[in-house]
């Protein structure tokens, strides 16, 4: 059996329609080639590449025109999000203009006013905004899940957006589904952060009544020299907390981890080293360790509860 022709340089290495196709000189026997795969519906790609999100995304977008938005949206970001919506089978989709919304298999469809500014167009494919998908998933995750993918929007590296912008953004959307949940998240979400799980860290302390720790705020010895950033601190108590995730476990990683305590407690700071395990309770109703440690560093330093 002879081999298919190549394809034209600009249809290779990602998807496109039948039209596109057409335009660059495919016949449909062509295009119908075994060496062609289809994402859905109408679009064909190399069969070489691996049918990914992305893939299937710009598939979807290039046959309908809409936009990529909601979850979907969120995980081209890179949003931090729960487990349980791990599973990408479904695409969200929201419609240009206010057009009807996209009604096709394993893809959700929304029919919203989508502002110019609010869509990112990609080299690859068309998506909400940072601050628009953000926003869109108000109506979706949990306000504790809403506060982690928000501290991930400002966080202190490659933030997606800034507190102010955030805050102008909002200010257009009051009245909108979403608007009331976003601005309880708003209340609650700081910009600088590292990691979500020192957010929900920072939520855990938060919500058994400590006080909010400082994040990522420098620590100086007596000179004035640089010592390090805690992921969290107490500076009033000199307190510092430090969230351990699993990269911290290797041995080159325990042994910078190992001195950099070491440097703070000579400075006379208390530190709390704290993992996954102090996140989780052992059993319903038990208060988890993380909480229990960082009261019991408080209390050792003078501080105590209002009453």
């Amino acid at each position: 059996m002879p081999r298919p022709r190549p394809l034209p340089p600009a249809l290779q290495g990602q998807p496109f329609t039948i039209r596109q196709a057409t335009a660059a000189g495919l016949t449909r026997r062509r295009a119908r080639a075994l060496d062609l795969a289809s994402p859905c519906h109408g679009v064909r790609s190399p069969a070489a590449v691996e049918i990914t999100l992305l893939v299937r995304a710009r598939g979807l977008a290039l046959a309908t025109g809409a936009v990529v938005s909601h979850l979907s949206a969120a995980v081209l970001w890179g949003f931090p999000l729960p487990l349980r919506f791990e599973d990408h089978a479904v695409i969200h989709l929201t419609s240009r203009d206010g057009a009807r919304a996209v009604r096709r298999k394993n893809v959700c469809g929304h029919r919203l006013v989508l502002p110019d500014d609010e869509i990112s167009e990609g080299r690859v494919v068309a998506c909400t905004s940072p601050l628009r998908t953000w926003f869109d998933l108000a109506g979706i995750l949990s306000l504790q899940d809403l506060v982690i993918a928000g501290d991930f929007l400002l966080r202190r590296k490659g933030p997606l957006s800034t507190p102010e912008a955030l805050d102008a953004f909002l200010a257009e959307k009051q009245g909108r589904p979403g608007y009331r949940q976003a601005m309880k998240a708003r209340a609650l979400m700081r910009a600088n952060t590292d990691s979500p799980k020192e957010t929900e860290l920072r939520l855990l302390l938060l919500g058994a009544g400590l006080p909010e720790p400082a994040i990522n705020v420098p620590m100086f010895d007596e000179t004035g020299g640089w010592v390090q950033d805690p992921d969290m601190s107490y500076e009033e108590y000199k307190i510092a907390i430090q969230y351990d995730g699993g990269h911290h476990a290797t041995p080159a990683q325990r042994r910078s981890d190992i001195f950099r305590d070491e440097d703070a407690r000579d400075l006379g700071w208390l530190v709390v080293v704290l993992t996954q395990l102090d996140l989780d309770p052992v059993a319903r109703g038990i208060e988890p360790s993380a909480v229990t440690k960082v009261r019991k560093a408080l209390t050792s330093r003078g501080w105590k509860r209002a009453r």
